[in-house]
């Protein structure tokens, strides 16, 4: 990931991800020095009540429910609001392409 985040730098390309899936990432067994330069390079969109309804919006349509999909949907609500082009890295593609459809594209991480 470290990689992907100086080439978005380089290129001037905004890297965005949510509170929310900052808490899931977070491993106290990982170098904090890394982990603070990547959050460095990212913009943090909060989990409000707009996405929270926007993703539970997107629960709904997918027929997915519950807390192994929240953090995912929340990540999928913010990635739907931005402008242009998006390409979401997860290391569940299967269930974020459910919820994104074909509105963005969607790699592995």
């Amino acid at each position: 990931m470290g990689f992907r985040l100086k080439e978005a730098h380089r290129l001037g390309i905004r890297v965005i991800t949510t509170s929310m899936t900052l808490i899931e990432a977070y491993d106290p067994t990982r170098y904090l020095p890394a982990w603070q330069w990547a959050l460095s390079r990212l913009h943090v969109e909060p989990v409000t009540e707009e996405v929270a309804r926007n993703a539970t919006g997107l629960l709904r349509e997918t027929g997915l429910h519950g807390h192994k999909y929240a953090i995912d949907a929340a990540l999928a609500a913010a990635a739907l609001r931005q402008p242009g082009a998006v390409t979401v890295f997860t290391s569940d593609e299967d269930d974020m392409r459910k919820l994104c459809g074909d509105r963005v594209v969607v790699a592995r991480l």
